[in-house]
């Protein structure tokens, strides 16, 4: 069955996911994940991910110098004090103060003793500190200057001006200061807008699920009715000699009567637009008018439903709906010029929806009554489904979604 007969179009590719961790509450409940270092690694912020290689990798040329150097005394002791230094980096954004402080100590304490090759310690160190003139509190970053000043015999400046580690010990301080005041300012506003952003994620988050609460409340309250009407109907055809039957069936009409009214209730809180209370939720059997209204706003659509068609829990069908809405709505905004195809398979466990187009706009988040991708991440979430998404070849967006129906 298909509508805007097309032909078919090219085998579609993802390139990126965008829902993984979110449905381990559902299918993958309760079965082991294999972890590796790498997908460890992956996993981690760019900028956390940074640290932990530049870490390691200062730390295998340490090997290797301990290693291939000719005439290195105290090898060993080298090992276990510029060891820790350059794998401490990894830690530096979440401990900066530990990181920063212990680096010092550890050079100022050892480099009496202690003659070790310079090169990937002298570039830890330099990083330990940049930690501690960025991303520590004004008064942390006070007792670090005087930290670093002291252990790097600055204090003797003023009697020996011509002694280098006096001159060292001063140039460090400042340029920690001059780190501080360039870039320290930049690196908290980005700070501050990464928080905004992960707020404002949170909130859209938390927003697409209060208006999946209130459709599916309408979609219970539904189910509710006809049951009870359903007990009431089945009641009145009782004689008295089944008296029993007829209490229980009373019984159950009262109290779907009650759930109603609090279900009633519970969506009046939910509410944010009166009006909808007359509109009902749409199905996959609206999704032709869906197309008609794209087609009539500019934007070209080819329909194709394959598999047996059959009618599907309406929850399920109402988030099929919304995602296909959510898909074009995105075609339509931030593509120019571009057609679109939507693909209904009705499959023997699972229903599949495939909405691609051949743009060149921008992927973006789509407010189109929801939040894009956000909001079909929540509702396939929450059926234990699968949705993949990202750039289609040669050109435009794709997105693809499996949905359990049994």
């Amino acid at each position: 069955m298909s509508a805007g007969a097309s032909p078919d179009p090219p085998i579609w590719r993802v390139v990126r996911s965008v829902d993984d961790s979110a449905l381990d509450g559902s299918y993958r409940s309760g079965m082991p994940r294999r972890t590796t270092p790498l997908t460890q690694l992956r996993a981690m912020p760019a900028m956390k991910r940074v640290d932990v290689v530049l870490a390691m990798a200062l730390t295998v040329l340490l090997v290797l110098q301990l290693l291939l150097l000719p005439g290195l005394e105290h090898r060993l002791w080298i090992a276990a004090t510029y060891g820790p230094i350059c794998l401490g980096l990894a830690l530096r954004r979440d401990h900066p103060v530990i990181v920063g402080f212990g680096t010092q100590l550890l050079l100022s304490l050892t480099i009496a003793h202690v003659q070790g090759p310079a090169g990937p310690v002298t570039i830890a160190w330099f990083c330990a500190l940049y930690a501690l003139a960025v991303w520590t509190r004004p008064w942390v970053f006070a007792a670090a200057l005087v930290f670093v000043v002291l252990a790097n015999g600055g204090v003797d400046f003023f009697r020996h001006p011509q002694d280098a580690g006096a001159q060292f010990g001063l140039g460090a301080a400042a340029v920690m200061v001059l780190v501080r005041v360039v870039v320290g300012g930049r690196d908290r506003q980005l700070r501050v807008a990464e928080r905004e952003r992960q707020v404002a994620a949170r909130e859209a988050v938390v927003e697409e699920r209060e208006r999946i609460a209130r459709e599916l409340h309408d979609v219970i309250a539904h189910h509710v009715s006809t049951m009870v009407m359903q007990a009431g109907a089945e009641r009145r055809t009782l004689g008295e000699e089944q008296a029993d039957t007829r209490e229980v069936l009373g019984t159950i009409e009262r109290v779907g009567r009650g759930a109603l009214t609090e279900m009633r209730r519970m969506v009046a809180m939910l509410r944010q637009d009166p009006a909808h209370d007359l509109t009902p939720q749409p199905t996959l059997a609206d999704v032709p008018e869906l197309v008609r209204q794209m087609q009539s706003a500019g934007l070209p659509v080819s329909l194709q439903i394959s598999g047996e068609r059959r009618e599907l829990s309406r929850g399920i069908e109402l988030s099929a709906y919304r995602i296909v809405q959510e898909a074009l709505t995105n075609a339509l905004k931030h593509t120019q010029g571009a057609r679109a195809s939507v693909q209904i398979r009705y499959g023997l466990d699972q229903l599949e929806l495939e909405v691609r187009d051949d743009g060149q706009g921008a992927v973006a988040p789509v407010h189109g009554g929801g939040h894009g991708l956000v909001g079909m991440r929540e509702r396939v979430a929450m059926y234990g489904g699968s949705i993949e998404a990202g750039p289609d070849e040669p050109v435009g967006f794709a997105v693809r979604v499996r949905l359990p129906v049994r």
